[in-house]
């Protein structure tokens, strides 16, 4: 069986690993299990010592791990069961967990049942050099390692490329004056057929998949508008139908602001959800009404000059506001687009990894500009004005009365140069079983 290496590159400044996907070779199984058996062999003895010290258990020599691995290259066994082994798989990297998978029966049912019993929900961190098209570099929040890895080439090599919110998570696609596209999985290793492009012709339009439907608003190019277009024309393409359809432009109210460059996307399953970055008004659209909802003007804290939106947790939005030194979270529900009392401030160390002040500056002219990607278990949170500062997790927290359980700054991978500092975009999407399969194909 053929495997895909990895060459592991330790980032010293924030003691995290980034992992680069090698092309597949051929790398065996066994050679798999001799590269991870020292860290298994950590975790077992780690296990051990912890189930000695919590109890007097003596286990049976059924149930007693040893090595066992018939293979005339491995100069030892490797043959674990049981709870060792799910303790074991626990610790392995969510990317190497299909690999695991592969060793025995033993193995895949140990994987299976540790994703069970402890899943890992947390969304990965997407980030795109727009100078390196098929690059993708995606970090997990378990492991907190980067990896680098090859997209599959999109289907028009002169469309941009970007990512488009969608209920799923954040995916790849390009939008061409003919076509338009969109990847299946978050590492955009399969990209779905492609469609005809809507009727308008845009530049900077807000792309979203809302369950069935790819919604595109806004971003008409006023210099190739038609009789009876305008730049905040909205239309919905119906993925079962293979049809797209006019619905209503988006609100008045937003006028000027019509682009993506001036709003914020978060789309759920039934709709899309749009803020303007500037004033942070908000308001929802839905693609089988084809009609807007309401809207609301956030009037939290009048201080705030930069407002960003994301899916939350239990049915609502996550509103993030940032002014000078501070970074505040606020819950809205998702139909009333009312806010809730709560709100949740970003750690003071966090935020000044975002927005550092250079010496002499004062905090009142601190950058005002911050963005988020996120899914209802966390999300990612970073100044669009310099990425070169990376990005900081959160967490939603389950238990009522709190909003966020962890903060943690990941800074860029070390293999993404200053030439690609400028040019770049971060994405967000939970990782699957399915996914995962699909990248070590």
């Amino acid at each position: 069986m053929a495997l895909c290496g990895y060459a592991s590159i330790h980032n010293k400044k924030a003691g995290a690993t980034e992992q680069v996907r090698a092309q597949p070779n051929q790398a065996s199984l066994a050679s798999f299990i001799h590269s991870n058996y020292l860290a298994i062999s950590m975790a077992m003895a780690l296990e051990l010592m912890n189930t000695q010290r919590q109890s007097s258990l003596h286990l049976s020599p059924s149930h007693q791990p040893r090595i066992d691995c018939q293979h005339e290259s491995l100069p030892y066994h490797l043959d674990l069961y049981g709870d060792v082994l799910e303790a074991v798989v626990s610790r392995v990297p969510t990317a190497d967990l299909i690999p695991a998978s592969r060793v025995s029966r033993e193995w895949r049912r140990a994987v299976r049942s540790s994703l069970l019993r402890h899943p890992r929900r947390s969304p990965w961190l997407l980030l795109r050099c727009l100078r390196r098209p098929t690059s993708l570099h995606a970090f997990d929040p378990f492991s907190t390692s980067w990896l680098s890895l090859h997209t599959t080439t999109q289907p028009d090599a002169h469309a941009t490329t970007t990512f488009l919110s969608a209920s799923t998570g954040d995916r790849l696609h390009t939008l061409s004056a003919s076509t338009i596209a969109l990847s299946e999985d978050p590492f955009a290793t399969h990209w779905r057929k492609e469609a005809k492009a809507p009727k308008v012709w845009r530049k900077d339009a807000v792309v979203a998949q809302v369950g069935r439907w790819v919604v595109v608003a806004g971003g008409g190019c006023p210099m190739v508008l038609d009789e009876g277009e305008e730049v905040g024309a909205v239309e919905v393409y119906d993925n079962q139908a293979g049809t797209w359809e006019s619905a209503e432009p988006i609100p008045v109210q937003f006028d000027g602001s019509a682009y993506a460059t001036w709003l914020s996307a978060a789309a759920s399953d039934e709709r899309l959800y749009v803020m303007e970055k500037k004033t942070g008004l908000v308001g929802w659209f839905d693609p089988r009404s084809k009609r807007w909802g309401p809207t609301c003007q956030l009037r939290l804290d009048p201080a705030v000059s930069a407002w960003a939106i994301a899916m939350g947790r239990d049915e609502r939005l996550v509103a993030v506001g940032q002014s000078g030194t501070k970074v505040r979270f606020w819950e809205l529900d998702r139909e009333t687009l009312q806010p809730d009392t709560k709100m949740e401030e970003m750690p003071t160390e966090m935020v000044q990894r975002l927005f550092p002040l250079e010496e002499g500056d004062d905090d009142i002219w601190r950058c005002c500009s911050v963005e988020v990607c996120g899914t209802d278990r966390g999300g990612y949170v970073y100044n669009p004005s310099e990425m070169r500062n990376g990005a900081v997790l959160y967490e939603f927290a389950e238990e009522e009365g709190r909003m966020v359980r962890r903060w943690e700054w990941v800074p860029l991978p070390e293999s993404v140069g200053d030439s690609c500092v400028g040019r770049m975009e971060f994405g967000c999407s939970a990782v699957g079983f399915d996914d995962l399969a699909s990248f070590w194909r």
